[in-house]
């Protein structure tokens, strides 16, 4: 059907009526000349302001004239515009529009294509100039060569607003047009543990490919995603169209039910306002099969909430920090010891070892030369000398006299002094190795030039003295103690501790982690103005929690109870309490985040292992396995085995005797300590939930992040799965069976609070 502009469109949900796109001859009203070319070539975009995800029709117009439509021998090149973050649909066929002039003294026919583009991402956008490439011969001759001209149409300019935050429903997800949901159930009859097939359909006006599935929480079923299927309608002005999800619904309770209203939010961009498709609620008949009943009607019976023992695990959490920085120092520094004698034996072996070979040779007596140049000579290695105990340098640092030069300019001494004692050292060495005819006169003024340079060194140099050797001892000291303070202090630094809170990222904790007294307990250090205790306010969370879940007010209960875990998060008895209630109220989200908390958390735990096992698969196997490791027992058995093993290696030094079964009793010892280490790592590896999400209702993988992206199965309410990375909203997962693909970011409650993405 053609609309004209300006009309309206009559659409089915809420009787509404939608402002249509243009007609599909709009762009001719815009052409103003051709520039007298024989093809002239336009474009446009109506309109140009839309939201994310609604409708822009792009019309490209082709103007032949009479004399180069004689003349074509093929038909003209269409380069389209490349389009970056705009999805495109080709509408219909082509509109022909009779010869007419625009402007100008040559008449056109007009041929015009439409496109409809949708925007993905909200900001400013242009779409490039397309390309029209035609050839047109040179002569009427069938053998003339032909003539290849280009032409450019119009770029376009698109603004894309973000879709308005005000009024968006918290059960939006993304869907964009003028929709109506409807649903077909297989069976309207059917028995306990056989599945059927529920079909919704969602149809309308909008870019049907990138609908997204209708969330489904069904009480008295499970519910698993199955298939999707598109029908696309791009032959009138506006892309309509349907698209079907399928569940598969699996009874687990007998007895008349009712298939719920499934709402599905869309936002209307042509009254820019949300709106709600609903579907109709439909009576089915389940009978009683072989598989048992999960309803919440006996669930006080079958799982009783445990005692809480407040009295223990807070404060076992509050000094788990200290225990483990303790326990980094105490392995740390147990080889201390051990290597200090190893070194000192070393040492007194090489001194005895020394002692034995070295024979020390006879000293030689020392002959004087009384001449000149004698005298010249001892008194430059005298002048050396000095200089060498006054700068603390070795002699053989002062042989050139560069290096002599180098030496003294770097202690502070002045240019002057510096350059008069080089000037020195060579007079005295060329008096004392040159010729003999150098008399005792020609000495004294050296000697006495020697003595005033020796003054101004020690006057400007800047080191006085050499370092007495208690403080280079003190030093090197110092320096080993630093050397064992620098990992020490790595291992005991305040380490940060990710807070698993019960409650959603933001919400702030309303009571504190404290052990309350018992009210019924007298306190013997109290004044006597106040014989007994006030409960805390976590006490009284937690038994408002436990008389609601005894009268069945699961909901309430859970409520309570998320509370006190969210106050408490290493609190494994408010954990199991709180999955306990959540289950109880068909909570799976909520039971699944608590109980695989809880089991991290205490692995060993028979009842926490036993409600585990009353979780879906997705919640219990393959990544959400917890393998019961019991880390803190070997890691106190590597420690113990560590300092045993050091403590005999010690023992084995000291003792020549049983030296042998010391040191092989020290090595069985440290590779059992270093294999329970390596066990205790790798069970703390495989509890930490870090990078761990929990599905919060149902949803479509997808192969890429976006909805149209093609679809790779689908993940059920409570499946626990590994996030990678986060991009615009999506996150890429990975399933226990192994499959990966992209979530909605918003479907995924991550099992630990601000979890960092790796």
């Amino acid at each position: 059907m053609v609309l004209a502009l300006g009309a309206f469109v009559t659409m089915s949900a809420g009787a509404s009526q939608v402002a249509a796109q243009p007609s599909p001859t709009a762009i001719i009203q815009r052409i103003r000349s051709t520039g007298n070319r024989p093809i002239d070539f336009h474009a446009a975009a109506f309109p140009d302001t839309v939201y994310v995800g609604q409708q822009v029709t792009y019309q490209v117009a082709v103007l032949l004239s009479e004399e180069a439509r004689g003349r074509l021998r093929r038909n003209p090149e269409f380069l389209p515009p490349e389009l970056r973050g705009l999805l495109a649909y080709e509408l219909g066929a082509p509109t022909r529009v009779p010869s007419r002039a625009y402007g100008g003294p040559r008449s056109y026919e007009a041929h015009v294509f439409q496109r409809a583009l949708f925007g993905v991402t909200a900001g400013p956008l242009r779409v490039p100039s397309p390309q029209l490439t035609y050839s047109l011969p040179q002569s009427a001759s069938y053998f003339s060569r032909e003539e290849r001209f280009t032409v450019r149409a119009e770029s376009a300019q698109l603004i894309i607003k973000p879709l308005p935050v005000e009024g968006r429903p918290t059960d939006f997800t993304g869907a964009v047009g003028v929709l109506r949901a409807s649903t077909r159930l297989s069976a309207f009859e059917a028995r306990v543990g056989d599945p059927m097939v529920l079909t919704v359909r969602i149809e309308g006006t909008g870019n049907v490919r990138l609908f997204p599935r209708p969330p489904l929480e069904v009480s008295w079923a499970t519910v698993v995603p199955g298939n999707e299927r598109l029908q696309m309608d791009t032959s009138g002005a506006l892309v309509r169209g349907a698209k079907e999800f399928d569940f598969l619904l699996t009874p687990t309770r007998d007895g008349a039910v009712t298939l719920p209203v499934i709402r599905y939010v869309y936002f209307d961009p042509y009254r820019s306002l949300y709106a709600v498709a609903e579907t109709q609620p439909a009576d089915v008949r389940v009978a009683a099969g072989e598989l048992a009943a999960t309803g919440s009607e006996d669930q006080a019976e079958q799982l009783a909430l445990r005692a809480w023992r407040r009295s223990s695990t807070a404060t076992l959490s509050e000094l788990s920090p200290s225990v483990r920085n303790a326990t980094g120092a105490f392995v740390l520094l147990l080889p201390v010891p051990a290597l200090v004698a190893l070194v000192a034996r070393a040492r007194r072996r090489r001194s005895s070892d020394r002692a034995a070979t070295t024979v020390t040779p006879p000293r030689e007596p020392t002959v004087h030369d009384a001449s000149p140049a004698g005298q010249a000579r001892r008194a430059r290695r005298t002048v050396l000398a000095v200089l060498a105990e006054r700068l603390q340098v070795a002699p053989t640092d002062l042989v050139a006299p560069g290096d002599v030069e180098r030496v003294l300019r770097r202690r502070g001494v002045t240019r002057a002094t510096t350059a008069a004692l080089v000037v020195l050292l060579d007079d005295l060495a060329r008096v004392g190795f040159g010729p003999a005819s150098i008399t005792a006169g020609d000495i004294t003024p050296l000697e006495h030039r020697a003595r005033q340079l020796l003054d101004a060194v020690h006057a400007e140099a800047v080191t006085h003295g050499r370092t007495p050797l208690w403080r280079r001892r003190a030093s090197r000291r110092g320096t080993l103690a630093l050397c064992l303070a620098l990992p020490f202090g790595a291992l005991v630094r305040p380490s940060a501790v990710r807070a698993q809170s019960t409650m959603a990222t933001g919400t702030p904790a309303v009571v504190a982690c404290t052990t309350a007294v018992d009210p019924t307990v007298a306190n013997v250090n109290a004044a006597p103005a106040a014989p007994r205790s006030v409960p805390t306010p976590l006490d009284l969370l937690v038994g408002e929690g436990t008389a609601a879940y005894a009268a069945r007010r699961y909901a309430a209960a859970t409520q309570r109870l998320a509370v006190a875990a969210a106050a408490c998060p290493r609190d494994v008895d408010l954990l199991v309490n709180w999955g306990t209630a959540a289950w109880a109220a068909n909570d799976t989200v909520s039971a699944v985040m608590a109980w695989q908390r809880a089991a991290r958390l205490d692995p060993l735990a028979a009842d926490v292992q036993a409600r585990m096992a009353l979780l879906p698969a997705g919640a219990r196997g393959g990544l959400a396995a917890i393998p019961m490791i019991p880390v803190v027992p070997l890691a106190v058995l590597a420690v113990v085995a560590w300092g045993l093993a050091w403590l005999l290696l010690f023992a084995s030094w000291r003792s020549v005797q049983r030296r042998s079964a010391l040191e092989a009793s020290a090595l069985v010892l440290i590779v059992g300590a270093i294999a329970a280490g390596a066990a205790a790592w790798r069970g703390a590896q495989a509890l930490d939930g870090t990078g761990l999400a929990i599905i919060r209702r149902p949803e479509t993988l997808r192969s890429a992040p976006g909805f149209e992206a093609a679809t790779v199965g689908g993940v059920s309410t409570g499946d626990v799965v590994r996030m990678s990375t986060v991009q615009e909203g999506w996150s890429r997962v990975m399933l226990a069976d192994g499959r990966d693909g992209w979530l909605p970011a918003s479907r995924l409650a991550p099992l630990v609070a601000d979890t960092p993405i790796r």
